[in-house]
């Protein structure tokens, strides 16, 4: 075990690593090996791998010192979301998200099922945040779909009703989160895919920012990263140099 820093161990709690793996089996692994320096696991696919494999990834998760960012973006009617996020107020589900483009009356359904649940396992909420755009789109795409909204703009406006329909935070690129925290308050979460390290950028993001930047613009965001960590070759290594950097982040 790494001692860490004072520091270190509070910007720990900011780090989510995305367990964009293959198998279930090398998802908790990784949660094993790095949860010196991991706080929360990001987890869409595995779920149902998970499932038809018989493991409770979440408790395996949580067996391990983590806890886990449940990724699978709600995106339904009001009432069945409802379910889903009552289902997912279980020990070691920290937060999980869903689409605010699924309107108003969705996003409090899910805040109120999420509370049904945990209020029926005696444990806190998890943190219910909404997805404000994909990091994978551009004003391009935004406009072949028919959504005539630059990019930044509908950013700004899904964040603006996340917060008035009474969500937790939102999943925002990581060069967005500074200025929605000066606007929107460090009491809301800025869940920041997009995080690049040493030169390399992750894959199929359009947004991109590096540790020591997110955390210098944004003291509310939770940071996650990917294969910069799962595809180092020193993987534990890789882990502490970036928690070492957002724990003393250069002066930009």
């Amino acid at each position: 075990m790494v001692e860490l820093t004072e520091k270190e161990q509070a910007e720990r709690k900011r780090v989510c690593l995305a367990l964009d793996v293959p198998t279930v089996q090398t998802g908790l692994a990784l949660a094993e090996e790095l949860s010196d320096f991991v706080g929360t696991y990001k987890v869409n696919n595995l779920f149902d791998a998970a499932i038809n494999e018989g493991i409770n990834i979440i408790e395996e998760i949580r067996q391990r010192g983590g806890a886990v960012f449940k990724d699978l973006k709600y995106h339904d009617t009001p009432n069945t979301v409802f379910n889903y996020a009552r289902d997912s107020a279980v020990p070691g589900v920290y937060v999980f998200n869903l689409h605010v483009a699924g309107g108003e009356e969705m996003c409090k359904k899910a805040v109120d099922g999420a509370t049904e649940g945990a209020q029926a396992r005696g444990i806190e909420r998890p943190k219910v945040i909404g997805v404000t755009v994909l990091t994978s789109l551009s004003d391009e795409d935004l406009e072949a779909q028919g959504l005539h909204a630059k990019y930044d703009y509908l950013v700004k406006k899904r964040t603006e009703c996340a917060k008035e329909w009474g969500l937790d935070g939102v999943v925002c690129a990581a060069s967005k989160a500074g200025a929605l925290e000066k606007e929107f308050g460090s009491d809301f979460i800025y869940v920041t895919p997009g995080i690049q390290w040493a030169g390399k950028a992750g894959t199929g993001q359009k947004q991109l920012y590096t540790p020591d930047q997110a955390v210098q613009d944004c003291s509310s965001s939770i940071l996650v990263i990917g294969s910069a960590i799962t595809k180092a070759e020193d993987k534990r290594t890789t882990a502490y140099e970036i928690l070492k950097a957002m724990a003393e982040p250069k002066h930009l």
